[in-house]
């Protein structure tokens, strides 16, 4: 089973890196397990930062396939951020 956990941003540049290293440590534990699928993701959702959040996740992107990321144009909300996510994921 293939699981997508959609996690809301703004301005997180503090947290963002350590938040990253437990999810994907913790998603590589359940896929060794079986416990998920080899296609299961994380994507975090920039909900219009106005620090370095954004850049932050195009790096985690870049560093490991396990990340996702959308940017939203400006603020709309955590609900509205995990909308985007699920329905970007729903469509991957």
């Amino acid at each position: 089973m293939k699981i997508n956990i959609v996690i809301p941003c703004y301005n997180e540049q503090e947290v963002l890196p350590e938040t990253g290293r437990r999810l994907s440590a913790k998603v590589e534990t359940l896929k060794s397990q079986g416990k998920i699928g080899a296609g299961s993701r994380i994507m975090f959702v920039n909900d219009g930062s106005n620090d370095a959040t954004w850049g932050m996740i195009q790096e985690l992107c870049e560093q490991n396939k396990i990340f996702a990321g959308v940017n939203l144009s400006r603020n709309r909300g955590h609900q509205n951020a995990l909308l985007a996510g699920i329905q970007t994921a729903s469509e991957h």
